[in-house]
């Protein structure tokens, strides 16, 4: 019963929370209400209190839309392209699978943060990227939902352990190589 009893204050202090809340955001003509007024281009007017950059007092820019997103290249002589995989190696012998178009790579730039995405025959796999001269290394992979078994669940397996280790790039005859220690995997833009 007690259990009960903290619960319900519980949903309740929660649903008075979200009510202030959402009136609070509610905007208004009346001064002091939660509107934005926006005093030069791109940039809200930052009552007292409110977050700012850092804790600083440098405004933070208003955004609106979908984070601007760019293709990006792998290496300065890369284009900028989607890549379907054409080739695959593990400890020098050759993954039939990967030949067959499995695995598609791009990599993009959000927001001048650059982001790998993957496309297996299983799910879709990406992550933030960071490349130091020819050598890129991504930060927390993160995979889609899949539910695969069997020989698409092993090939997501081996891509998902390849990418966990630095990568030296090349590219050479239209050809964007990615090597991993002992592993290779082949691209062609598409």
């Amino acid at each position: 019963m007690d259990r009960i009893w903290r619960l319900s204050i519980r949903i309740s202090v929660l649903a008075a929370a979200l009510l202030v809340t959402s009136c609070a955001a509610t905007s208004s003509d009346v001064p002091g209400s939660a509107s934005t007024t926006l005093t030069t281009p791109g940039i809200a007017a930052t009552p007292p209190g409110a977050l700012t950059s850092s804790g600083s007092n440098i405004r933070v820019p208003a955004t609106s839309g979908p984070p601007q997103e760019s293709c990006a290249a792998f290496l300065p002589t890369a284009p900028c392209a989607t890549y379907g995989g054409v080739a695959a190696t593990s400890k020098g012998k050759a993954l039939p699978w990967a030949a067959v178009g499995t695995t598609k790579v791009r990599l993009t730039s959000v927001e001048g943060t650059l982001q790998l995405v993957m496309k297996t025959d299983c799910s879709p796999i990406g992550g933030p990227v960071t490349i130091a001269g020819n050598i890129m290394t991504i930060g927390k992979i993160a995979t889609g939902a899949s539910g695969c078994i069997g020989t698409g669940g092993e090939h997501q397996a081996w891509i998902h352990e390849f990418l966990k280790r630095p990568i030296a790039m090349t590219y050479t005859q239209d050809t964007l190589t990615w090597s991993s220690g002992t592993d290779t995997l082949s691209f062609k833009a598409e």
